[in-house]
């Protein structure tokens, strides 16, 4: 009897301890969102996946916003520093949103400045999203907090590559400082 109750006391105590929910074969798991940030401090370092490093100076004036370096786009640099990825390399999921955010200084009041996302395979074009700042800089010559959202196409690819940059068509100086990329799964 003494046996019965020790293997029925084991019993539940293993029960007690196993996993109720556990993971399926084959099923999907939740994925953590991916935070990706760059301060401008190293950039001319040649971070890995992070492309346009000549935009990236060290500031006198304005002052950077945050360290010494930040990222100018003007009438002979339209494209900024920027980051540059494929999606597999991020990842072992798809995106089905993106947030950029981060810090910029305009010299007019609400630039033509843009964040883009685009993807593409192959050197082949595939989707591109576009999040103007026109209305978040209505302000020059401070800096600006701003965050944009996007959403890519549902159809992406592990083996597209992604690109995240600002795009300067105001021909006047904005800098960028402080990014911060988020892929949420």
């Amino acid at each position: 009897m003494k046996k019965l109750i020790v293997f029925a006391v084991a019993g539940v105590v293993l029960c007690s301890c196993s996993n109720s929910n556990p993971k399926k074969e084959g099923a999907a798991q939740p994925k953590v969102p991916i935070e990706i940030t760059n301060d401008m401090e190293n950039a001319l370092a040649v971070i890995p996946s992070w492309v346009q490093e000549r935009t990236v100076m060290k500031m006198t004036e304005p002052a950077a916003h945050s360290g010494e370096y930040a990222c100018v786009t003007n009438d002979t640099i339209q494209y900024s520093y920027g980051y540059s990825e494929l999606v597999k390399n991020i990842s072992g999921g798809l995106p089905k949103t993106v947030v950029v955010t981060g810090w910029a200084y305009s010299t007019i009041p609400s630039p033509d400045f843009t964040i883009i996302f685009s993807t593409n395979e192959n050197e082949k074009p595939h989707d591109y999203k576009a999040y103007p700042l026109k209305d978040v800089l209505k302000e020059k010559g401070k800096w600006t907090e701003f965050t944009a959202t996007l959403y890519p196409d549902a159809t992406i690819k592990p083996e597209y590559n992604v690109n995240i940059y600002a795009w300067n068509t105001s021909k006047k100086a904005v800098y960028l400082d402080d990014l911060k990329i988020t892929f949420i799964y």
